[in-house]
C-alpha cells in the first residue's frame, strides 16, 4: 500500500480522492514543488540544525542573484545577501533554500497560532526517531502547540509533532510506528520535505485558485473534528478539538503527495490574518518553487485570471538548475508560489 503523511492531524474517516479532471490548459505543465525558500536571520544557525539534527547535507554558500533582490525591491549594494541549498542525501527534490538578507526584518507569522491565516504555515518531513528529535530540538529552543501526539490512522500507528523554530520556520514531523515504513530509502533522521501547509480563511477561493486556475488535482480531502479524547497536534483545547470542524485539502499538479500543497481551514475559529506579512524579505517560509514547462504561457494564463504577480519574470542562474526564468504569484491568503523553467534542460539536477 502506498505510504503517505497527512500533516497536522489524522482522523479515522479520512479518504483519499481519485485524481479529478480539471480545466488546466495543455500549453503549460506544472510539477510538484522542488524546493522551499526560507528567509532567515542567521544562516549558520539553520545550517547547523539541518546538518546536526536532520542529518542533511549543505551545498556551498552563494550570493543571491542581484536580479532577484531588485525584484524584491531591495538594493543589493546596501547589504549583500547569501544563500545555501540543504538537502536530504540521496534525493533530488524536497530541498530547502536558506536565504540570509542581513537586514532587520519582521517575521511572516510572528508568535502565530495554527489557526492564524496567511503565508506558509509549515513544511512536512518524516522522521526516523521522533522522541530523539523532539529532545534535541527542545534543547535548541524549538517548541510546538502540543507535545508529539501518538494515534492510529486506519492501519497505521504514528507519532506527529508540529515544531516552531527560529525566524518563524515551522516543521510538521511524523514517525511511522507500524506497520514498518517502506519506499523511503533515504530516510535517516529527517526525510526530504514533501508537503507544505497553508492556513486559509476561506477554503472556496483557495480551492478555486489551485484547482480551477492552476489545474491541481486532489490527493486528499477531509472535513471533521478530533475524535476520542480530543488530543491533537494543533494545540486546540480538548473540548474545542472535538467540536470545531477542520477542512483539509491536499493538492498537487498530478494528484500526488510529493511537492504538494495542503490547505487547512477552521470552521468557527477565527485567528489573525497575517497575509500582509507574507512577502520578501520578511522572515520565515517565504515561497515554494515549482518547475514548469511553458512558463510564458503559464504567466499569461495567470494574468488573464487576475492572479497577483508579485515578481515579474526574471532570468537568473539558480543552482543546481542552471539558467532559469522565474516569476512569483501570491495565492489567495498571501502565500508566495514561484514558478521556474530551466533553459536547455537535458537531465534532472542531482
Amino acid at each position: 500500500m502506498r505510504t503517505f503523511l497527512i500533516s497536522l492531524f489524522f482522523v479515522s474517516n479520512l479518504t483519499i480522492q481519485p485524481c479529478l479532471a480539471t480545466n488546466q490548459p495543455s500549453h503549460f505543465e506544472i510539477s510538484g514543488w522542488r524546493e522551499v525558500v526560507a528567509s532567515v536571520s542567521d544562516l549558520d544557525q539553520h545550517i547547523r540544525f539541518f546538518q546536526e539534527i536532520a542529518g542533511w547535507t549543505a551545498g556551498d554558500i552563494e550570493p543571491v542573484a542581484e536580479e532577484l533582490l531588485l525584484a524584491w525591491n531591495l538594493n543589493p549594494q546596501d547589504a549583500p545577501a547569501k544563500q545555501i541549498l540543504v538537502s536530504n542525501p540521496g534525493t533530488n527534490t524536497g530541498f530547502v533554500r536558506l536565504i540570509e538578507l542581513n537586514r532587520s526584518l519582521k517575521q511572516i507569522r510572528p508568535n502565530s497560532q495554527p489557526w492564524d491565516t496567511g503565508g506558509h504555515y509549515d513544511i512536512n518531513f518524516r522522521v526516523s526517531d521522533m522522541w530523539s528529535s523532539f529532545d534535541e530540538m527542545q534543547r535548541l529552543g524549538w517548541r510546538g502547540p502540543s507535545d508529539p501526539v501518538k494515534f492510529n490512522f486506519g492501519p497505521f500507528e504514528v507519532i506527529e509533532w508540529i515544531s516552531d523554530g527560529p525566524d518563524g520556520v515551522s516543521f510538521a514531523m511524523i514517525e511511522r510506528l507500524s506497520p514498518p515504513l517502506t519506499g523511503w530509502p533515504n530516510l535517516r533522521r529527517f526525510s526530504r520535505t514533501f508537503n507544505s501547509t497553508q492556513i486559509v480563511k476561506d477554503m472556496a477561493p483557495a480551492k478555486h485558485f489551485y484547482m480551477n486556475i492552476l489545474g491541481f488535482k486532489t490527493y486528499l480531502e477531509h472535513r471533521g473534528t478530533s475524535s476520542g479524547d480530543g488530543k491533537n497536534v494543533l494545540g486546540l483545547p480538548l473540548s474545542v478539538a472535538k467540536t470545531i470542524s477542520r477542512d483539509v485539502l491536499i493538492l498537487h499538479p498530478k494528484g500526488l503527495n510529493e511537492g504538494s500543497v495542503e490547505l487547512l481551514s477552521f470552521e468557527g475559529l477565527e485567528g489573525r490574518d497575517l497575509s500582509k506579512n507574507a512577502n520578501a524579505p520578511n522572515l520565515g517560509l517565504l515561497s515554494l518553487r515549482f518547475p514548469v514547462s511553458g512558463l510564458n504561457n503559464l504567466h499569461q494564463h495567470l494574468i488573464a485570471h487576475d492572479v497577483p504577480i508579485v515578481v515579474d519574470p526574471i532570468e537568473i542562474n539558480l543552482q543546481p538548475y542552471g539558467p532559469c526564468t522565474l516569476f512569483t504569484v501570491a495565492a489567495p491568503d498571501g502565500a508566495w508560489l514561484t514558478f521556474f523553467e530551466q533553459k536547455n534542460v537535458q537531465e534532472e539536477p542531482s
